[in-house]
């Protein structure tokens, strides 16, 4: 028989700021979501708090069975043009679509405006689904070293942190450039200028990593010659994996904690700071330059503290540095130094976090591969993604029914104190909740730096084996 001695391809440096430019696109869509959706729905739409955390709540029920259920396709895909690249590229223009439809505010009626948002909404998450669940596995075949994976999430996060300057910073001026933040109009050039962007860089994105994520053809021998896993087996990397459930309630609570600071942002700067949403401009550069300054220092930063002791220490950090704000506003006059230096803060802690937990869970699926023999990459990511859109869901739903409670009305331009200090609340209080649940979690993960070592070690030897068995005599 004849000798394939063809190498299997290795990422570059290049491939990895390539790929990561993804990021921009994909941040550009889910902070506009997170930061702008409830305010569209209650002052563009038209319709309730309750109602509108009504529809995010009943769309993560449908994400419940399509999120698992995109992982396992992922998992199985093995074509011509890779396994992650076709559904990025397929999906992108869907997704963009709907993230214009989703901030449209069509001439119905109040029930029709409803069935609108539920509708709309739903299908969108379906499109970010079908996105996003490959593009956050794919850095599982660029490289196998635990602290460069952590890199490459750094240099995602850069991209992601443009987007979130964007949103940020320049979404409302652009708003008001293109009719104003309450013209319903304005929200739908907005959404079809970078709708149409997002799309674009998607697509190039996934093109860029053509040369890496290749056709199989070893995992398609041993496909068709080992027994089909069952599907019990298939879900033993989410139900038999404690470094995810570690990771997910970390992420988990540490996300719902971000989401509703995030998604209530525009409401305190406008009601509680007296219309200083100038404010969140400011937010939206310390973001940026955060997210690009530690692509120089997270992978020795990884290297020296591992993971699990450097998401501990950031959140402990976390909950100090919200503690400014709390105590002015509790005090009855907002600090506008108070107030910055917490969210500014914030943006620092979890920028971090959120590139030490996304990588987490890409070893969480090396360590189920390592303790069960069973590779489910993209089905481990599915969860990640779930969470991330639980947690944005449930933040919006509670804050949505907090502020339906206190007397929210969109038409007057000073708020009850009641729903003032609610929103106050909701800003500080519950992200040190969740912060400190965040803190817990990571104390049980069971990878410590050393263990990440370890690990590294096995993936490269086995990575070793199957080039020596690419070798056909």
């Amino acid at each position: 028989m004849a000798a394939n001695n063809q190498a299997k391809p290795k990422a570059t440096e290049l491939h990895y700021w390539l790929y990561s430019t993804g990021n921009f696109a994909n941040n550009i869509i889910f902070m506009m979501v997170g930061t702008y959706i409830s305010y569209f729905y209650t002052n563009i739409l038209g319709i309730s708090p309750f109602m509108a955390g009504v529809v995010f709540m009943v769309a993560r029920l449908v994400d419940a069975f399509t999120d698992p259920l995109m992982g396992i396709i992922v998992d199985k895909t093995n074509t011509k043009i890779g396994k992650y690249r076709p559904w990025i590229i397929a999906g992108a223009p869907f997704l963009g679509i709907m993230f214009v439809l989703l901030f449209t505010a069509p001439n119905f009626s109040m029930t029709g405006k409803v069935v609108y948002a539920f509708v709309t909404y739903i299908i969108y998450s379906l499109a970010w689904t079908i996105v996003q669940i490959p593009q956050l596995a794919l850095p599982a075949i660029l490289t196998n070293d635990i602290a460069k994976r952590t890199r490459i999430q750094a240099i995602f996060q850069a991209f992601g942190s443009i987007a979130a300057l964007v949103v940020s910073a320049w979404a409302l001026p652009i708003l008001d450039k293109l009719g104003g933040q309450d013209n319903a109009e304005a929200w739908f050039k907005f959404t079809v200028i970078f709708g149409a962007i997002s799309t674009v860089i998607f697509i190039l994105s996934a093109m860029s990593v053509k040369d890496v994520d290749v056709y199989d053809s070893e995992a398609k021998q041993k496909q068709t010659a080992n027994k089909e896993i069952s599907l019990k087996e298939t879900f033993s990397v989410i139900t038999k994996n404690k470094a995810l459930l570690c990771v997910l309630i970390a992420y988990g609570t540490d996300m719902f904690a971000y989401q509703i600071s995030n998604s209530l942002r525009m409401y305190f700067f406008k009601y509680n700071m007296s219309g200083r949403t100038d404010l969140i401009t400011y937010i939206g550069y310390a973001s940026t330059f955060v997210g690009f300054a530690l692509v120089i220092f997270i992978q020795p930063f990884v290297k020296k503290t591992g993971k699990r002791a450097g998401i501990i220490g950031i959140e402990a950090l976390a909950i100090l540095v919200t503690l400014p704000m709390l105590i002015t506003g509790l005090k009855g006059s907002y600090s506008v130094s108070a107030v910055m230096f917490t969210y500014i803060a914030i943006a620092f802690t979890w920028t971090i976090n959120n590139m030490l937990s996304r990588s987490a869970v890409l070893d969480s699926a090396n360590y189920a591969q390592m303790t069960l023999g069973v590779n489910g990459t993209a089905l481990v990511n599915s969860t990640f993604t779930f969470v991330n859109k639980c947690c944005q869901a449930f933040s919006m739903f509670f804050s949505g029914m907090i502020l339906s409670a206190t007397g929210f009305n969109k038409d007057v331009t000073e708020q009850t104190p009641g729903c003032l200090k609610a929103i106050l609340l909701l800003c500080t209080i519950g992200p040190i909740a969740g912060y400190l649940c965040s803190l817990i979690a990571m104390y049980f993960y069971p990878l410590t730096r050393k263990g990440e070592i370890e690990m590294q070690e096995k993936l490269d030897k086995m990575d070793i084996k199957n080039s020596e068995d690419d070798l056909v005599l």
